[in-house]
């Protein structure tokens, strides 16, 4: 590691930590950085500390090091991104070793998941999944569609990359339109009571300062009757033919993530500036439900108007944005369906990985100092004997 000091210029416990860590006494390195958090009365000032124990754990329990990372990480994100630091430091050095530890555990667990999936399977190529994987951890260089495509999150190799997609290549959507009346009635209903409806971005930390804007602003709401997977079955309720017709459709099923299905409202003279959506694994379809004229919606270089009672299927991995410059609200029905390209087996690869992706944030996000440290001590006390 680097020898240039930051970090309160260090201090004895932790330069002793280091000492013993380059020495691989790994037990008295991370006593040195135990004691270091447990005599710090500023709470503020002990992640720095935990990311250093973290490295020494990799050496003896690389799950628990890995977990004890993204809490760091959680709680203190400056410090998931100080290796970007040009200056080198020693917190430039433990960030960039951290990072590494976590993404190689993740990347580890998920691949061997894939390998025992692949195996078994007798749906075909694999090929694509894996390079999915390697993408996704920064093995690689994300393969793009288009010059457009650019999702925030992840990108799988060698989907068909459009815009828009035409409804003849959907059998359930004629059902939907079919529906289209009484859909209508059931949503506009539970508009009408507004007890449901929240901003649809509600915090401004998307990354996108144009999206930043929206935050915690009713310009642009929702209610949403599936979110994260989750199904609001008091809202559902309210909606049964419109219920009926989810479970006909091919949603995206994936860990604390998907599906979503939600009531968009735009109110006059508001824009959703251009972004980019989550990954290209799903498309997006809009049903329009109440619409104005003067609003659009672009994605990639096509402009398209929403129509009352039809369906738009796009790919919101291309930037996008949207408009309502009339005088009255913009109502859309939105849901997700899966990349149609995408065959069984990279559909169960893509769950599974997402699925022990979204179980280690959560593991990381319960826990907290005092169950760290006691982890950290039982592995200890099991190394010593």
């Amino acid at each position: 590691m680097s020898d240039s000091k930051t970090v309160d210029d260090l201090n004895d416990q932790r330069n002793l930590g280091f000492m013993f860590q380059k020495s691989n006494d790994h037990n008295k390195a991370a006593q040195c950085f135990i004691d270091n958090i447990e005599n710090n009365p500023n709470q503020d000032k002990i992640y720095f500390d935990f990311l250093c124990l973290a490295t020494v754990l990799n050496k003896t329990n690389t799950q628990l090091s890995a977990k004890m990372i993204e809490w760091v990480f959680i709680k203190r994100p400056e410090l998931k991104f100080a290796y970007e630091n040009p200056q080198k430091s020693i917190l430039s050095d433990v960030s960039l070793f951290s990072n590494t530890i976590a993404r190689d555990f993740k990347y580890n667990e998920q691949l061997a998941e894939l390998k025992r999936l692949s195996k078994s399977s007798e749906y075909g190529d694999t090929v694509r999944l894996f390079g999915f994987l390697d993408a996704f951890h920064g093995f690689k260089q994300p393969e793009y569609g288009d010059a457009m495509q650019r999702p925030s999150y992840h990108v799988f190799p060698h989907l068909k990359a459009q815009a828009f997609h035409p409804l003849s290549g959907f059998s359930w959507a004629e059902n939907v339109e079919h529906k289209f009346e009484d859909i209508k009635h059931e949503l506009l209903q539970l508009f009408s009571q507004n007890s449901s409806i929240k901003p649809y971005i509600k915090e401004a930390n998307t990354g996108n300062t144009g999206l930043d804007t929206l935050a915690n602003s009713l310009n642009w709401s929702s209610i949403h009757l599936i979110q994260g997977g989750e199904y609001r079955d008091e809202l559902l309720k309210q909606c049964p033919v419109l219920s009926s017709v989810l479970k006909e459709l091919p949603l995206p099923v994936l860990s604390g993530n998907a599906p979503e299905a939600f009531l968009s409202v735009l109110k006059p003279n508001t824009a959703i500036l251009p972004h980019y959506g989550l990954s290209n694994i799903k498309l997006t379809v809009h049903l329009g439900i109440d619409i104005p004229s003067d609003c659009a919606i672009r994605v990639g270089n096509d402009t398209h108007t929403w129509q009352q009672g039809k369906l738009m299927v796009f790919d919101d991995s291309f930037e996008h944005e949207a408009w309502n410059k009339s005088n009255e609200n913009r109502i859309v029905f939105i849901f997700e369906i899966w990349h149609p390209e995408l065959n069984s087996i990279e559909i169960e690869g893509i769950q599974a990985i997402m699925k022990l992706q979204n179980e280690f944030n959560q593991s990381a996000q319960l826990c907290d100092v005092d169950s760290l440290l006691q982890e950290t001590k039982n592995v200890c006390k099991n190394n010593g004997k």
